[in-house]
């Protein structure tokens, strides 16, 4: 009878290869969180300490890039490359995210914000109002709500100031609709694959272009996403609100778009 063949290498080498690897891993991590030092410095000069170091655009870009290489599942590449820029983000000044008491009652809600934001503060309000108000005086911080939660009066009634939609959750996305909205100060920026977000009093023209991504009820307000970086300024937002004005088009604001995943 045969006898079996010894390994080639022994699980002791194989293990100190691994060492080795995660020591190079940890180093470079050190590297990259030094760099924020630099980041953090450049922004002080540049756009004075009360600056969002919230960057959605430049985060979106990360990712998409990392896991669009393929070399590591893309759950597996989210939750690292979140984890680092969180760390990152948090190193450069703090960030509390608002939301109503209701709001964060939700496990799904505080979940789907630690795997996004990390440790970032959670501060609760009586309601979605008085959470947009702190935001609005608090350019550093977010605020969260659920998508067919009670915000919207809330927001068109001012009390979130000149903040916008920045973003939404989860960002890894195997649903047509998501599950929150993102509020904040940080300025949108096209990354090449984004949506903007619109507010109407009824359903946009059946021949309306671009056609939405996704559109649904929220309270007696409809809520549509639209492919691209559109401006109620231009074209074609400025046409339909001119000729259309009982729809009373509010732009929500402009984030890019998720990762579809495919299941």
């Amino acid at each position: 009878m045969e006898q079996p063949q010894a390994p080639q290498e022994s699980l002791e080498r194989i293990r100190r290869e691994i060492d080795r690897i995660d020591d190079d891993i940890l180093g470079l991590i050190a590297k990259r969180l030094d760099i924020v030092d630099r980041v953090r410095a450049y922004k002080l000069q540049t756009q004075g300490a009360a600056a969002s170091p919230i960057r959605p655009g430049r985060e979106a870009l990360i990712l998409r890039r990392l896991i669009d290489r393929g070399e590591v599942p893309a759950d597996l590449c989210f939750r690292i490359w979140r984890a680092l820029i969180s760390a990152a983000t948090l190193k450069q000044a703090p960030v509390r995210i608002h939301g109503s008491a209701a709001f964060f009652a939700s496990a799904m809600s505080q979940t789907l914000l630690r795997e996004y934001f990390g440790a970032s503060a959670f501060t609760d309000h009586p309601g979605e109002a008085v959470a947009f108000e702190a935001l609005a005086q608090n350019p550093g911080d977010l605020a969260a709500v659920a998508i067919d939660g009670p915000w919207a009066k809330a927001w068109l009634e001012g009390h979130a100031g000149p903040t916008q939609v920045i973003g939404v959750l989860p960002f890894l996305a195997t649903e047509a609709l998501p599950r929150l909205l993102i509020f904040g100060h940080a300025a949108a920026e096209q990354t090449g694959a984004d949506e903007t977000l619109v507010l109407t009093d009824g359903q946009l023209p059946r021949d309306f272009t671009p056609q939405p991504l996704w559109q649904m009820k929220v309270r007696a307000l409809q809520l549509t996403s639209l492919p691209g970086f559109l401006s109620e300024h231009n074209v074609p937002l400025i046409g339909l609100a001119r000729s259309n004005g009982s729809l009373a088009l509010s732009v929500l604001g402009r984030y890019p778009s998720p990762i579809e995943l495919r299941t």
